[in-house]
């Protein structure tokens, strides 16, 4: 039996985005920043624990600040974990001929201390929408998540079975080099899209359109969603956890040239010029 998310998840907001409830925009911090890379797991509801929703949970190094062990057990992490097919600027980069794993679990002991909001969450579900990446809610808490939150995108998600596994960092673990955000990662999956407005361009889709509509329980699913950022936003491995029937799908980058004209298979960030910001507030005063 297929287990739909249909109807579950919550419309990506037009007028409430990561900027906040307000609207302001964050404080910009000059530091070099770093990115840590999660996935969150959930059994769907009525499954026999069988079908599964996944997430990706992207947070700054910042955020475990204040628990050194932790931080400590995660960048120890990262030799055993494949390297990044498109940031060469951490510590995996240095690994060896050790057996590399695409992803490692953290225990819920550990986990579940981690209180501190900040994180991005990223989830895709089916919804009655048919505007690009309205399947991804982008709210204000969906933007200042905090890791230990049992909290889905999806309304029939058994969120007391979480299991959360560790899949690398975006960004240099010791300065130096800005990684690609939570924020920055929700912008290239939309690949045109920001909250379900259109930014116009010829940008190619970043796998799907990511719309309520474009969901299908086998082909264009939460996991299709979180292969595509893990894979071709991060570079990372896109392998998961036990999903079985629910991540039938090996995801294929778009090819894109990046400003020195190269050409990788990535799901590059948008620039976001003054043309886009105008019609940004013109399809947002028209809703």
């Amino acid at each position: 039996e297929q287990h739909n998310e249909e109807a579950s998840v919550q419309f990506a907001s037009t007028t409430e985005s990561a900027t906040g409830p307000g609207g302001e925009a964050p404080a910009e911090d000059d530091a070099p920043k770093s990115y840590y890379i999660f996935l969150q797991k959930f059994p769907l509801e009525s499954s026999w624990i069988k079908v599964y929703h996944t997430e990706v949970i992207v947070c700054p190094r910042e955020n475990f600040a204040n628990d050194p062990a932790f931080l400590n057990m995660l960048d120890g992490s990262l030799k055993s974990l494949t390297p990044s097919q498109i940031d060469s600027t951490n510590i995996r980069s240095s690994v060896g001929d050790g057996v590399q794993n695409g992803f490692v679990a953290i225990e819920k002991d550990q986990w579940s201390k981690q209180s501190e909001p900040g994180c991005v969450q990223l989830g895709y579900g089916g919804a009655n929408c048919s505007m690009g990446c309205c399947g991804s809610p982008h709210k204000h808490q969906n933007t200042n998540y905090a890791l230990n939150s049992h909290q889905a995108v999806i309304g029939n998600a058994m969120t007391d079975h979480k299991e959360l596994y560790f899949y690398g960092v975006s960004g240099s673990t010791a300065g130096g080099v800005d990684g690609i955000s939570g924020e920055d990662a929700y912008k290239s999956v939309c690949h045109g899209h920001m909250n379900a407005i259109e930014m116009g361009g010829t940008l190619p889709k970043c796998v799907s359109n990511w719309a309520g509509q474009d969901y299908n329980p086998l082909t264009n699913n939460c996991n299709t969603f979180t292969s595509t950022v893990l894979k071709c936003v991060y570079g990372l491995s896109d392998a998961k956890p036990h999903l079985g029937v629910s991540d039938l799908i090996t995801v294929k980058c778009p090819k894109e040239a990046k400003e020195d004209g190269a050409e990788v298979e990535q799901c590059l960030l948008p620039k976001m010029d003054k043309s886009f910001e105008v019609h940004s507030e013109e399809a947002i005063m028209s809703e």
